[in-house]
């Protein structure tokens, strides 16, 4: 009787935190719980103010999922965190930039130069391209590191003679008079940004998980097709009075599921291929310096479960 009872039982689903930096590219997520898209109680999306500190959350196991880059992740699985990736949430395109003071009109003027830059994988990753254009090594400059909600102030006060830095700061400091002299457009398919997963969370999350692209997908849509409410409510997100919303997303790339379907097809997958490469750029640029298994980095099946 007793096991008859037990076997009937269902243990609830686990809350799901998903840790993100407000980078417009994980906004689909933050607009799908913002709008009731996730049950009550099963999803809980934690805003950070730098990529760092989620980096940090999911370390901790304070965080079960984080909207990462794909070097941020390749970065904590050096470090013995085991991390999988469900998705691809968005494609740099140009929305990782390298802003100047006016007086800087070419790169090589960035010798001893002050350069702000957060202490994170992109940060490392954009500063490497930076200095390999500009012929120049790291110390050549004067290095500043600044967690991205200090970006702004950091530049306008004329703390920093350039930052590397993203949406949103990078569209509010290019309206105040900032000069733009490096994008990801130089470097493509390098910073992808992926939902990551620790992987010892899966098998009770797997619900929650596909719940969770079912409201990213849903809320691109919407966005694609300019509904005013998902503009708006973007708009909340961003901290922004304006109308035109969608500036802030220029440079950003939204694959949608069949688009991300692909990342993860073939022998060996497109994104596994594409992570192997990162890898040896990152090796290479001295941002790890351990060998990473790349085997069991993807996770598909959350994916495919969606329909």
């Amino acid at each position: 009787m007793l096991a008859a009872g037990l076997a009937g039982c269902q243990l609830p689903t686990p809350l799901l935190r998903v840790g993100s930096n407000g980078w417009p590219g994980y906004l689909m997520l933050e607009l799908a719980a913002q709008r009731g898209r996730y049950p009550p109680g099963r999803i809980r999306m934690v805003r950070f103010p730098s990529s760092t500190l989620v980096m940090q959350g999911l370390a901790a196991g304070v965080l079960e999922a984080a909207c990462l880059t794909l070097d941020e992740v390749l970065a904590m699985r050096a470090e013995g965190v085991a991390l999988q990736v469900a998705a691809v949430l968005d494609v740099s395109a140009g929305a990782d930039v390298l802003l100047v003071q006016d007086a800087i009109s070419e790169l090589a003027q960035l010798a001893g130069k002050r350069i702000g830059v957060e202490q994170s994988a992109v940060g490392a990753l954009m500063l490497a391209a930076v200095l390999s254009r500009a012929q120049l090594l790291p110390s050549d400059v004067t290095l500043l590191p600044l967690l991205l909600d200090r970006h702004e102030q950091a530049f306008l006060s004329g703390q920093v003679d350039a930052i590397i830095t993203m949406e949103p700061f990078a569209h509010r400091l290019l309206a105040r008079g900032a000069r733009l002299l490096f994008s990801s457009v130089a470097i493509p398919g390098r910073i992808l940004g992926v939902l990551a997963v620790r992987s010892e969370v899966v098998a009770a999350q797997r619900d929650n998980l596909r719940r969770l692209l079912a409201g990213h997908f849903r809320e691109l849509v919407a966005f694609e097709q300019q509904d005013r409410q998902a503009l708006a409510g973007l708009a909340a997100l961003l901290d922004e009075q304006g109308p035109d919303v969608k500036s802030y997303f220029w440079g950003v790339d939204f694959p949608d599921r069949q688009a991300n379907r692909g990342w993860f097809d073939g022998t060996p997958p497109r994104l596994q291929l594409a992570a192997r490469e990162l890898l040896t750029v990152m090796q290479g640029a001295g941002l790890v310096r351990t060998e990473v298994a790349l085997d069991a980095l993807l996770l598909p099946d959350v994916l495919r479960e969606g329909g």
